[in-house]
């Protein structure tokens, strides 16, 4: 998640940065982390995949390829389709 936000300050701005280091008061709670990461997927999807063009760490990464089994598979499959660029 450090990786995540730190990706996100460099490509996105502070702003996006700023609203995603609210995981951080979340970091001792593994299932309020993933109910967290859960919630943003469907709110800046512009900015997974924007991260994922330029091969920078986004939430849909850590979804699809990091830790797939703590996540639904309608999680996975939101993700992976902002990661593909379908962003509606």
């Amino acid at each position: 998640m450090e990786r995540c936000q730190s990706d996100t300050r460099d490509t996105l701005g502070a702003g996006a940065a700023g609203r995603l280091a609210n995981w951080q008061r979340y970091e001792s709670d593994q299932t309020a982390l993933v109910r967290f990461i859960h919630d943003r997927l469907l709110i800046s999807r512009e900015n997974g995949y924007a991260l994922e063009k330029r091969g920078k760490l986004s939430l849909e990464a850590i979804v699809v390829r990091e830790l797939p089994q703590l996540f639904s598979k309608d999680d996975i499959e939101i993700a992976s389709a902002t990661l593909a660029g379908i962003v509606v």
